[in-house]
C-alpha cells in the first residue's frame, strides 16, 4: 500500500476537522466543492472575521478607557454621617493701624519721604501680605522667622459680638483658632489638629493651627465610627436649616481699615472646606462685606468608590485612595494639599525659598520681597506646564512623566461643599437703638449665618463600567455572533491539534488517522 505524502494526510486530516467542527461555514472548506463556491465562503468568513475583530476591538478601547462610571446613589444620605464642614475666615483688614500703618509708610516711599530701618523691615514684611498698586522693589532675598513675630504682633483683634450653633452661645476664641495663609492671618474652625494634617518635619508658628482636639473617630474614607457619638470632632453636620447652623456677627474697626493693602475691599473672605484639607481663601472664597448680613446655604457633595475598582490602576480609574499618595509634608492626602505641597517644591526648585505660608523644613527659608515675582512667576509657570503635560498626554495617549507634574488627582472617597449665597444691607446701628443698648461708634458690624441646605444629600460612586467578566461576555458574544466560535470549538483546535494526532499514530500507525 502506497503511502501518502505529508500534504495529502494534512488535507484529508483538514478535512476531518472541517466536518466535525462548531464553527460556522468551516465545513464547506472541507467538502469537495467547485473553486467558486469554496472562494465565495472564503469572502464570507474574512468578511465575518474582519468584522468580528473591528467590533472586538471598540469593546476593548471602551473597557480600557472608561472602566469606572459615576452614578448616583439609590437613596439619600444623611447630613450626620460627614462633618460641618471647615469654616476659614480671613480679615481684609491685616494690621492695627497704630502698631503698622502700610499705606502711610508705602506714601512715604513713594515720595523719597526717608523711613527709618525698622519702619522699611517691616514694610517689607506686610508687602508679602499686601498687594499694592505701585511696584516697590524689595530689597531682601529671605526674610528669618521674625517675619511670623510681626506678622502676629500687628494682627488686628479678631472680635465676635456672638457666635452660636444651633441657637446655643459658644465662646468664639475657643472655636476659632488661628491659621497662615496665603491672606495672611485667618481663624478657622472644624479643622483637623495641625499634628494630623502635616508630618513632623513641617515648621509650625506657636499655637497656630493648634485646635487641641482630634478626630479619633472620623476619617474621610470611613466615615464617623458606631460608637462616635453627637459630641465628636470634627463636629457633625447634625440638622439642616439655619437654627441649625452656625452663626457669627463680626466687628471691624473703622480706625484700621486699610485701603491700599490688599486692594480696597473691605470686610472679610469666607472659604468652606473639608476638616482635612488646607483652605485657599484667594481661590475659593465668598465675600461678607462690612454692615451686611450674609446666609450661606451649603450643599455637600461627595463621591464615593466601590471595592471592584480599587484593582484598577489610577490612571484608569482616575482618583487615589488614602494610602496610595505619600506626601513630603502631609500626612493626610487631597487634591488641595497635594497642589501646595506641589507649588511650594516648584518655588523651591526656581527661588530657593518658599512663601510664608507653604509648609517647609527647618532647612527652608522664607521668600523676601525681591523674589515676589519669581514666586509669582513660578506659580504661573508651573500651572501652565503642568496643563500642557496633560493636554499632550490627552493627545499622544502615551505616558509622559514631567518634572512639574503634580499628578493631583482627587480622593476615590471625596467630600467637598456647595455654597449658595445670599446678603443684604444690615442696619445694625438701628437694630442696637431699638434695644436701648450702647452704640459702638467707629465700628462696622458684619453677619454671617452658615447651615445646610437639606438634612439629605445624593452621594455619588464609582463602579465598574466594564469588568474582566463583562469583556470576556462582550468578546465570547460576538465571536458567537459572527463565526459561531466558543470555548468548546477552541478546545476542538486543541483536541485536534495534540490528543487525537497521538490517538490516531497509537492506533493506525500514522496520525492522519483511518480515512487514510
Amino acid at each position: 500500500m502506497k503511502t501518502k505524502s505529508f500534504w495529502q494526510c494534512a488535507r484529508i486530516y483538514f478535512r476531518g476537522y472541517c466536518n466535525s467542527t462548531s464553527v460556522h461555514g468551516f465545513q464547506y472548506f472541507g467538502e469537495k466543492r467547485t473553486v467558486f463556491e469554496k472562494f465565495w465562503w472564503l469572502i464570507i468568513f474574512a468578511i465575518c472575521l474582519g468584522a468580528c475583530g473591528t467590533s472586538i476591538y471598540l469593546v476593548y478601547q471602551k473597557w480600557e478607557q472608561s472602566p469606572v462610571i459615576v452614578n448616583f446613589a439609590n437613596r439619600g444620605t444623611p447630613i450626620y454621617k460627614i462633618p460641618f464642614p471647615a469654616i476659614t475666615i480671613c480679615p481684609e483688614t491685616k494690621s492695627e493701624q497704630k502698631k503698622f500703618n502700610y499705606t502711610n509708610i508705602h506714601n512715604k516711599k513713594v515720595n523719597n519721604i526717608n523711613v527709618t530701618a525698622d519702619e522699611n523691615i517691616r514694610f517689607e514684611y506686610m508687602s508679602l501680605i499686601c498687594s499694592s498698586s505701585s511696584e516697590i522693589n524689595g530689597s531682601y532675598t529671605t526674610f528669618p522667622d521674625k517675619f511670623f513675630d510681626f506678622v502676629d504682633e500687628v494682627r488686628p483683634k479678631f472680635d465676635m459680638l456672638s457666635c452660636t450653633y444651633r441657637d446655643k452661645p459658644l465662646t468664639c476664641d475657643k472655636i476659632f483658632k488661628p491659621v497662615l495663609t496665603e491672606e495672611g492671618v485667618c481663624y478657622t474652625l472644624n479643622m483637623l489638629d495641625r499634628s494630623e494634617i502635616f508630618r513632623n518635619n513641617v515648621v509650625h508658628f506657636r499655637n497656630y493651627h493648634k485646635f487641641g482636639r482630634y478626630s479619633t473617630n472620623w476619617s474621610i474614607e470611613n466615615g464617623y465610627t458606631d460608637g462616635a457619638g453627637l459630641s465628636t470632632y470634627p463636629r457633625r453636620a447634625l440638622l439642616a436649616g439655619a437654627k441649625n447652623g452656625f452663626s457669627f456677627h463680626l466687628i471691624a474697626f473703622s480706625k484700621d481699615l486699610d485701603y491700599l493693602c490688599k486692594n480696597s475691599y473691605q470686610g472679610y473672605k469666607v472659604s468652606v472646606h473639608p476638616p482635612t484639607s488646607l483652605p485657599i481663601p484667594s481661590q475659593d472664597y465668598f465675600r461678607v462685606p462690612l454692615d451686611q448680613s450674609v446666609v450661606a446655604k451649603i450643599q455637600p457633595v461627595m463621591i464615593n468608590t466601590s471595592d471592584s475598582v480599587r484593582a484598577y490602576s489610577k490612571q484608569r480609574r482616575r482618583c487615589y485612595f488614602q494610602s496610595e499618595r505619600h506626601l513630603q509634608y502631609f500626612k493626610i492626602y487631597s487634591s488641595v494639599n497635594c497642589d501646595i505641597e506641589c507649588l511650594a517644591n516648584y518655588t523651591l526648585d526656581v527661588c530657593d525659598c518658599v512663601n510664608f505660608y507653604m509648609p517647609r523644613d527647618n532647612t527652608t527659608s522664607i521668600c523676601g520681597t525681591e523674589k515676589l515675582e519669581c514666586m509669582r512667576d513660578a506659580e504661573r509657570d508651573m500651572q501652565l506646564k503642568n496643563l500642557k503635560t496633560k493636554l499632550e498626554k490627552g493627545k499622544s495617549k502615551k505616558k509622559i512623566k514631567s518634572q512639574t507634574e503634580c499628578d493631583c488627582l482627587p480622593l476615590c472617597t471625596d467630600l467637598s461643599y456647595d455654597v449658595e449665597t445670599s446678603q443684604t444691607d444690615w442696619e445694625w446701628n438701628k437694630w442696637f437703638e431699638a434695644q436701648d443698648a450702647e452704640s459702638l461708634e467707629g465700628t462696622h458690624l458684619s453677619s454671617l449665618t452658615i447651615y445646610f441646605k437639606s438634612d439629605d444629600f445624593l452621594t455619588s460612586m464609582r463602579n465598574e463600567l466594564y469588568g474582566p467578566m463583562d469583556f470576556l461576555a462582550n468578546f465570547g458574544g460576538l465571536l458567537g455572533l459572527f463565526t459561531g466560535f466558543s470555548v468548546l470549538s477552541m478546545m476542538e483546535i486543541v483536541y485536534f491539534a495534540t490528543v487525537r494526532m497521538i490517538c490516531n499514530t497509537r492506533l493506525y500507525g500514522h496520525w492522519s488517522g483511518q480515512d487514510s
